[in-house]
């Protein structure tokens, strides 16, 4: 089965402020997806993707600053699901702390 379209489109370089609203929309609904495994993972006694502060209130504007990063950093050409990216980016920005690293 192939991802939904929306997953490839390209938010760094929306046509006009109607994509960039979609845009917008469709990140602020990954990030909302990813921080609801999150929850349901720490609630459940499994590791956390990612470890973001509690009292953190990440605006859609940083979402879409650390998915762009991401972006950069692995060299992405429009070829990868905008939901890896932001996850990724969110693992290398809020990076939990390994067990037995104290």
């Amino acid at each position: 089965m192939l991802p939904p379209m929306c997953a490839w489109i390209p938010i760094a370089n929306p046509k006009n402020e109607a994509f960039r609203n979609f845009n917008q929309l469709y990140l602020d609904g990954v990030k909302g997806g990813l921080m609801a495994y999150n929850a349901w993972m720490k609630s459940h006694g499994g590791q956390p993707a990612f470890c973001m502060p509690e009292n953190l209130a990440m605006t859609t504007d940083q979402t879409e600053h650390i998915m762009l990063r991401s972006a950069d950093k692995r060299a992405a050409k429009g070829d990868m699901l905008v939901a890896l990216l932001l996850l990724w980016g969110l693992q290398d920005t809020f990076p939990c702390e390994k067990i037995g690293s104290r």
